[in-house]
């Protein structure tokens, strides 16, 4: 008897733990899609703007490459475009 119970009790605790090892990423997983589900906005109605939008014409520049000055883009634009990132140096 005292077999057939600590058998019972072994396929119990091990029933427990492995309800707990494939449901604990499940449970997870939801409390992840209530902090998402109005994560997304479908409009933007803030005033702030983050730059140009898709296909604008890039206003004119004045940098230094290469020791020459340049005053556009187009130059470095190839068949993929370009991504143009400023940063303003901390010695002004």
């Amino acid at each position: 008897m005292n077999r057939t119970l600590s058998s019972l009790a072994a396929g119990l605790a091990i029933t427990i733990a492995g309800s707990y090892v494939f449901i604990s990423p499940l449970l997870a997983q939801q409390g992840q899609s209530l902090i998402r589900d109005d994560m997304f906005i479908s409009e933007d109605t803030d005033s702030f703007n983050p730059g140009l939008p898709v296909g604008a014409q890039f206003p004119p520049i004045r940098a230094s490459y290469l020791g020459r000055e340049i005053t556009a883009v187009d130059q470095f634009i190839r068949d993929k475009g370009v991504v143009f990132i400023a940063n303003r140096s901390v010695d002004w």
